[in-house]
């Protein structure tokens, strides 16, 4: 498990947050906290609501009512683009990469909104290839031929091309072999010891409690439970519901 400090203070504060799509009511006053530097993990079945979150966060879907604060300022309204801006970045479900472009051209598209010179540019590829070696070796290469644990560290990569504080991974393990998740694992550990917080959002508890030092449960939009993933392991609820013990 992850062993990640806590430092204390709270990057991302969520309160009493609600939303969802027109007329359905999906988050029911979601209240949650991402600490600096940590690895904090959202678990819950299909459709409870945890990738809602992740777009309301990011900004891609407008929240009902609630805060939503990120280093101290509101983020309700500001949209994606001031969302990345000030630090937080999505990788989402089903990668949804640019599969006619390359892999570099996928990477460069992920920090569109920070206008870099060239050099600063050639920086970030050199950082996030050196977290994926594996991409540097496919750089022209077209992002749809690859393989899907080659096509998530692409779009693990491209959330990092932004410089986030915060990295939003929507379901890291999806489709993928053991082996491929276990390595991607790897790389989100990396990634952690470089500063990032992560927020995961994952069906695979254990894979979640092996990065995570902490954890939300969700359940019908609301969260149900919340701890060290230490604790949630050893809760016969948690056990049962998702451990099959």
């Amino acid at each position: 498990m992850s062993t990640a400090p806590d430092s204390g203070s709270n990057l991302l504060e969520v309160r009493e947050l609600k939303g969802g799509y027109n007329e359905v009511q999906v988050l029911w006053g979601v209240e949650l906290e991402v600490k600096s530097g940590e690895i904090l993990a959202i678990v819950g079945s299909n459709g409870v609501g945890k990738t809602t979150f992740l777009r309301m966060l990011s900004g891609v879907l407008p929240c009902q009512s609630g805060t939503i604060t990120f280093e101290g300022e509101a983020l309700n309204g500001i949209g994606p683009d001031g969302v990345v801006a000030r630090g937080i970045s999505h990788v989402p479900e089903g990668r949804r990469l640019f599969a006619s472009m390359s892999v570099e051209e996928n990477l460069l598209m992920g920090a569109y909104a920070r206008n870099l010179t060239d050099q600063e540019l050639s920086v970030d590829l050199d950082r996030v290839y050196g977290f994926f070696p594996r991409l540097a070796e496919r750089s022209g290469q077209l992002a749809g031929s690859m393989s899907g644990g080659e096509q998530q560290m692409c779009a693990i990569a491209r959330g990092l091309m932004a410089r986030p504080k915060l990295l939003l991974i929507d379901e890291l393990s999806l489709g993928l072999a053991p082996r491929l998740v276990e390595e991607l694992c790897g790389f989100v550990k990396q990634i952690n010891e470089e500063g990032v917080a992560i927020m995961l959002v994952e069906q695979d508890v254990l894979t979640a409690f092996e990065l995570a030092s902490r954890a939300y449960v969700f359940e019908s939009g609301r969260v149900v439970m919340a701890g060290t993933t230490e604790e949630l392991l050893e809760n016969p609820e948690v056990k049962k519901a998702y451990l099959g013990i």
